[in-house]
């Protein structure tokens, strides 16, 4: 074995040699004295020897949320330690988190979060670690486990001003959707508009794919009801590419249904890196009643009565650590529309044919009984008249073992659209 293979890769050459020389010279002092029956004890034995070969270099950063998305509340920031949680903004409790560290010193930094998140133990840090991009967020990958410990994880630094962005999930914002779009520009099939405006003033993105007719069924899918939810977004990238493409089953897709999304229901939130979920007084997703008070929801709603949606689907994320929700799966009113339950069931199973071998599992489909109308936008549209379709699609974080990196969720969506193509939709009793 070489005799740097258990130095820190981290080490700077200078570092390193430093390391290598104490190392030498404390074995061979050792050795010498032993021989000579010299007590351990020596002065040269105390003040000749570094830090031992399982040690690190202890690094130091700056934070910053300073850019779309950020999130974090830095409860303290020194040399080697950072105790950092989610930043609720007087909202209630849950586990969003998105900031990017630069390196004032290299070695190892460690993040410490509460050991507690909503109700989870380590519920700050999902099962694949946190997600890490080192270049500006263009591109990210999950982290590991490996650096993870209970409720904090390290990352070494090689050197100073060494700038990376760490986040509890692959984040998914504005500057995304644009790179989309910019590479659908030329696509004949897609037409962008603005939905309504924020109530911040941003321009909420509404696009659609195809064309209406006295043959095609208007369908609608929506994302980021709940800001955080952002590995929904890149399954949603997925549908909309497939739907749109000139392939069979985009084609296909064309001739039967006129497709209407809404990437960022909730565009503040995930433009500010709001949690989203449960906002106070209550969030986008349950904004379904009478009266709405985001501009997006009622825009929605307004968007409904000029196409009288048949379909609606909604992509969410559920939580992060929680067992039960590291698989897809579906959610909705079992019997509302009529043949909900039955057609569900078709598509998802259709979805789960199609997934690949490292797909997470599922879908599931979880429908419940339901008999009264709720502010949820999946039970809002099932108890519309005439509606086929809908339901909630959850797609997890980052199940273990599982790939939910954006590519692989990009696919998925891509499955989703051929399984609808597929799936023998029946209609309620009455209706053609």
């Amino acid at each position: 074995m070489k005799h740097d293979d258990f130095l820190p890769r981290t080490l700077s050459l200078q570092h390193r040699l430093r390391f290598l020389t104490a190392k030498f010279l404390t074995k061979s002092t050792q050795c010498l004295l032993v021989c000579l029956g010299v007590a351990m004890v020596c002065p040269v034995m105390v003040t000749a020897a570094e830090p031992p070969s399982d040690s690190v270099a202890i690094g130091s950063v700056a934070i910053s949320t300073e850019f779309p998305g950020g999130n974090a509340l830095v409860e303290s920031n020194e040399e080697g330690t950072v105790h950092v949680a989610p930043d609720l903004r007087g909202d209630s409790p849950w586990f969003y988190w998105y900031f990017e560290a630069t390196a004032k010193q290299p070695g190892r930094v460690k993040f410490v979060f509460p050991e507690e998140v909503i109700g989870f133990k380590n519920g700050a840090i999902g099962l694949q670690g946190p997600a890490v991009s080192h270049d500006n967020g263009q591109t990210w990958r999950w982290m590991g486990t490996e650096q993870v410990e209970g409720s904090s994880f390290y990352y070494d630094f090689a050197e100073s001003g060494e700038r990376v962005q760490l986040a509890v999930t692959i984040p998914y914002v504005e500057s995304n959707y644009v790179e989309f779009m910019k590479l659908n520009a030329d696509n004949p099939h897609l037409k962008p508009s603005v939905l309504t405006k924020s109530r911040h003033g941003r321009d909420v993105e509404l696009l659609q794919i195809g064309e209406p007719g006295s043959q095609v069924t208007p369908v609608l899918v929506t994302a980021r009801h709940h800001a955080t939810e952002s590995i929904a977004s890149y399954v949603l990238e997925g549908f909309l590419q497939a739907a749109m493409s000139d392939l069979p089953d985009g084609a296909e897709f064309r001739k039967r249904f006129v497709l209407f999304a809404v990437p960022f229901v909730d565009k503040d939130g995930v433009e500010e890196g709001d949690q989203g979920k449960n906002r106070k007084p209550h969030d986008h997703n349950r904004d379904y009643g009478e009266n709405s008070i985001y501009p997006e929801v009622q825009a929605i709603k307004e968007l409904d009565e000029t196409h009288d949606f048949l379909f609606a689907v909604d992509f969410h994320c559920p939580t992060l650590v929680m067992p039960d929700h590291q698989v897809m799966y579906f959610v909705g009113a079992k019997q509302n529309p009529q043949y909900n339950f039955e057609n569900v069931t078709e598509f998802a199973r259709g979805i789960k044919q199609g997934l690949p071998e490292n797909a997470p599992a599922g879908p599931m489909v979880w429908l419940r009984d339901e008999t009264e109308e709720s502010p949820k936008s999946s039970r809002y549209f099932g108890f519309q008249e005439g509606t086929i379709m809908s339901a909630t699609l959850e797609i997890p974080f980052a199940p273990p073992g599982r790939a939910t990196e954006a590519d692989s969720c990009r696919q998925y969506g891509e499955v989703i659209l051929k399984a609808w193509v597929n799936t023998h939709f029946r209609a309620p009793d009455g209706k053609p």
